[in-house]
């Protein structure tokens, strides 16, 4: 992230407006289809971000290719970026306003990380402790490392649930380690 307070703030304006306006789940699904249509198509960011490109040409093309698909609000906001010059912020304020919905919506993502695939089961129960502990809605991200060996790590926020074979037996390499022979 380049510019982290320029997207902090931005993706929080953008969010009060979208509650004020009632539409706030709409119009992060139309930030995330919008930012997906920008990494598609490369000559759209280039466009958009270029200099030379006059304002109101950028608002035009926006109003094109945009209206009617997205909500007013979240246009509105494109233009706002524009006139800031703010629109080459666009990916990581799109990043950032998708974290602050799931915040408000109290949604956590965890990463999940294990030697194998998570049976359904499992990840069902994992996602229910989970749920417990924080008190949130907890979202899965799992991803497969054979280095685990075994067990699960899960990262959830700032805080690391180290439960893999591989720590453990780091742990018990330390602590041999320490030990006075007799």
């Amino acid at each position: 992230m380049r510019d982290r307070k320029v997207a902090v703030r931005y993706a929080g304006a953008l969010l009060t407006s979208a509650k004020a306006e009632g539409v706030l789940n709409d119009v992060a699904e139309s930030f995330a289809a919008v930012l997906n249509v920008l990494n598609a198509n490369k000559d759209l960011g280039i466009f958009l971000h270029s200099p030379q490109v006059r304002t109101q040409e950028k608002k035009e093309l926006l109003n094109k290719v945009f209206s009617g698909n997205i909500e007013s609000v979240l246009l509105r906001f494109f233009y706002l970026l524009i006139d800031k010059k703010r629109i080459e912020n666009i990916l990581d304020i799109g990043e950032e306003f998708a974290d602050q919905v799931e915040k408000d919506q109290g949604v956590v993502r965890a990463r999940v990380v294990t030697a194998i695939e998570l049976p359904a089961d499992l990840a069902e129960l994992l996602q229910g402790k989970l749920t417990n502990l924080t008190g949130a809605r907890v979202i899965l991200e799992n991803k497969i490392d054979p280095a685990v060996v075994g067990g699960v790590c899960v990262t959830l926020g700032d805080k690391i649930l180290d439960g893999t074979v591989r720590a453990n037996l780091d742990s018990l390499r330390k602590k041999l380690e320490k030990a006075q022979v007799r």
